[in-house]
């Protein structure tokens, strides 16, 4: 009798338990992200709570969204979304992939500027008419977009700059923030993917795209964690009187030192770009073994017209300047622009192979490639 009471015991409090994580992951919400640090997903019952951090927000507020499937939840949010969408209009080049590597090309119905689109599934759907300009010449089109009546805006800009967006927000059309530039890790930035994945209702298809993406980059990392001999990296061109250059923080110095590189300017502590004069970059990175990402300059030439001061750099003499232009279109759309975003596994395979060519089985790199002479 004892052993029985003992044993209802053990078996209610194991209820009990099991009722209350219950309890607490439905007041709390299940996590759905881990390594981005602007969004923040979380799934309960019924619905998807989004969080995306405001962009230069000092007491780190964010906007919230809530992605229902039948009822609208009663809370408070700054947009509700039905899912799943059927139509939606981008506006960044880094928003698209996820749709096509989810299967739901279909689901874009405007991009302003088509020429910017690199992927061929994609502009074999502006050619059929089925994704439509929604560009002009100082932002988008706004009588344009609500022709198109769609689902939802993914927006990549916050204040000023979404005021011409405020006529389709008040007509009703969500506009969701995606802000994944702002991150500061390589995985940060293409766990994004899953906002698209949650707009879509299909979540567990894009974990498990995230999870082949992260396998692949670990991976790959782990090849160079004990390398002893780290080259030298610089980066950056100027743009007027300023050379920006990525912060120490940011994802692409996270790119060069997971691939097992010596960023020159890894001990500043921004995620954004610094802005510094010829004169530092010089003093500071002149004999830097590789000069990796001189935007879409394509030769030494064309860089040494630019600005002649830039063959002062060892990289230059020894040839050693990289750009993301391998896959550039007859339009001049770029897929590093586009896919890179995403695919960070790639992006690190190719930095890599740029500082350590004898590491990887596959020396081939997807994205970059040496400017000719």
């Amino acid at each position: 009798m004892k052993l029985r009471l003992n044993l209802l015991i053990i078996i209610a409090l194991a209820f009990g338990c099991n009722q209350a994580e219950k309890e607490e992951e439905s007041k709390n919400g299940k996590s759905l992200i881990q390594y981005s640090k602007k969004l923040k997903i979380e799934e309960y019952k019924d619905y998807y709570e989004v969080k995306v951090l405001k962009p230069n927000s000092s007491d780190s507020s964010s906007l919230s969204y809530i992605l229902y499937k039948n009822e609208k939840p009663e809370i408070k949010a700054d947009a509700f979304i039905q899912i799943p969408i059927k139509k939606a209009v981008c506006l960044s080049t880094s928003h698209l992939p996820p749709f096509t590597a989810l299967n739901y090309s279909d689901a874009l119905t405007g991009f302003p500027n088509t020429k910017l689109i690199f992927n061929e599934e994609l502009l074999q759907l502006v050619k059929e008419d089925k994704i439509q300009d929604v560009g002009r010449k100082n932002g988008v089109n706004v009588e344009k977009i609500m022709t198109l009546q769609p689902d939802l805006i993914m927006a990549y800009a916050f204040g000023s700059s979404m005021e011409q967006l405020k006529p389709l927000e008040k007509a009703g059309t969500p506009i969701i923030l995606n802000i994944d530039y702002l991150e500061n890790t390589p995985l940060g930035r293409a766990e994004w993917l899953k906002l698209t994945a949650v707009l879509l209702d299909q979540y567990k298809a894009g974990d498990s795209l995230f999870q082949t993406i992260e396998a692949a980059y670990l991976e790959t990392k782990g090849l160079v964690e004990n390398i002893e001999e780290k080259p030298t990296v610089m980066t950056g061109l100027m743009y007027g009187d300023v050379w920006y250059v990525p912060g120490g923080e940011s994802f692409a110095s996270k790119f060069i030192k997971d691939a097992g590189g010596d960023y020159i300017w890894s001990e500043n502590s921004q995620t954004g770009s610094l802005e510094l004069s010829f004169e530092s970059v010089l003093s500071n990175a002149q004999d830097a073994d590789y000069w990796i990402g001189a935007a879409s300059i394509t030769s030494l030439k064309e860089l040494e017209n630019t600005n002649n001061k830039y063959a002062l750099f060892d990289a230059f003499q020894n040839q050693k300047v990289y750009s993301y232009t391998k896959r550039v279109n007859q339009n001049g759309a770029n897929d590093y622009l586009e896919s890179g975003f995403m695919r960070a596994d790639l992006v690190l395979k190719d930095y890599i192979n740029l500082l350590h060519p004898n590491i990887l089985e596959d020396s081939t790199t997807t994205y970059f490639e040496a400017l000719n002479p």
